[in-house]
């Protein structure tokens, strides 16, 4: 019997210890479950980071869909629920780090340019902004529209025709078409918002091509129709107004002036475009009215401004057939020939990019000259 009690012992011990051991186990397990359950009722709320920190997360809402409050910047206040604008930001695109391929925009070598733009950024054109820097008039009475244009010499002539290609940036590959493959005289207007903006327009000027920015407008079916973020409201206040101007404004440099975009319902409103053309006056920049609404009075208001102006006769491409597009060439021709200049409008398709290429070889066998688009704002003060 007393050579049992050891064993005994020892059973029992061993029997407790598993106990132990169980009852360990199922408090891990079941403390996890608690956990788990609990992390599942707890409340939670999802933040978009500002720009500057981290990336935004998925959830976050974009910053092309939803702009912070800057009253106390603007000292406004805002009436219009939604209509709110803070400091403006970089778009998600531009914000995004950079991939860490670097393989030139261009892939093949850069056609030779037959005249030479002013360098840029002119220090002496430079407002030093809490964005990026703003162009402005120089102390010298220089304004960035006739410095950063297309040398065109006063004693041609010929009848003026002035190519305006639209809505580029947005698309690499139409870009450089546009770039590579027409004349540097035709006259190139990127969207603020495209990605390696900077480097779009260090080429389009190296290629000799005379650059616009199209600053977004309110169309009258806004907001179905949306022009984007920063675009110009007629039921903003115009401190607000100027800050989106500002922004668009100080996405570039060694541009010489605005096209409209989507401004149907803005260029019609006189108390909202006044200050728009007063502030790209001030800054000595040119404007090219696309009027999307026959009663825009963007260029009457600027003439009477005695600022620097032209206007679109004709769009090429609203058909984009090689037939449709050779007659409306041949419509801002006759144009020219009976006014002086014409203005005609594409946009970067293949196909208008082909045929713009193909009419531009011989034009002046025809009597005409194919002009920057500051030559025909040039005009324009002269009325």
């Amino acid at each position: 019997m007393a050579a049992l009690l050891p064993k005994l012992l020892m059973i029992a011990w061993l029997v407790f210890g598993l106990m132990v051991f169980g009852i360990i186990i199922w408090m891990l397990v079941s403390s996890d479950s608690i956990t788990a359950e609990m992390e599942r009722q707890q409340p939670r709320a999802k933040m978009a980071l500002e720009a500057g920190g981290d990336a935004p997360s998925k959830e976050a809402p974009s910053e092309t869909n939803k702009l912070p409050t800057l009253e106390k910047t603007a000292g406004v206040k805002n009436k219009t629920p939604g209509r709110k604008i803070a400091k403006p930001k970089v778009p998600e695109s531009e914000n995004a780090k950079p991939s860490l391929d670097t393989k030139p925009l261009l892939s093949k070598e850069l056609k030779k340019a037959t005249l030479q733009l002013h360098p840029h950024p002119d220090p002496q054109l430079i407002e030093r902004a809490p964005l990026d820097p703003l162009l402005i008039v120089g102390k010298d009475g220089r304004q960035p529209w006739r410095v950063y244009s297309r040398p065109f010499s006063k004693l041609e002539k010929k009848a003026r025709i002035a190519i305006v290609f639209t809505g580029l940036g947005v698309s690499a590959m139409a870009t450089e078409s546009v770039i590579q493959n027409t004349p540097g005289a035709v006259t190139l207007a990127f969207a603020p918002f495209s990605r390696r903006l900077k480097d779009w327009i260090d080429i389009s000027r190296a290629a000799g091509h005379e650059v616009l920015v199209s600053l977004p407008m309110e169309p009258i079916d806004y907001p179905i129709n949306d022009p984007g973020p920063y675009t110009l409201l007629t039921s903003l206040p115009h401190e607000q107004n100027k800050l989106r101007i500002h922004w668009v404004l100080s996405r570039l440099t060694g541009y010489v002036g605005v096209s409209t975009f989507m401004a149907s319902k803005c260029t019609t409103k006189p108390e909202a475009l006044k200050p728009v053309i007063a502030e790209l006056q001030s800054r000595g920049l040119l404007l090219l009215d696309i009027p999307e609404n026959p009663l825009s009075a963007a260029m009457a208001m600027a003439k009477k401004m005695k600022m620097p102006v032209a206007g679109r006769d004709v769009f090429i491409d609203s058909i984009a057939t090689r037939t449709s597009i050779n007659a409306r060439l041949a419509q801002a021709e006759k144009i020219a020939k009976t006014r002086g200049w014409a203005v005609a409008i594409a946009r970067p398709y293949p196909v208008t990019i082909t045929q713009i290429a193909r009419w531009a070889k011989d034009i002046r066998s025809r009597g005409l000259v194919l002009a920057p688009i500051s030559a025909i704002a040039q005009a324009s003060l002269k009325q």
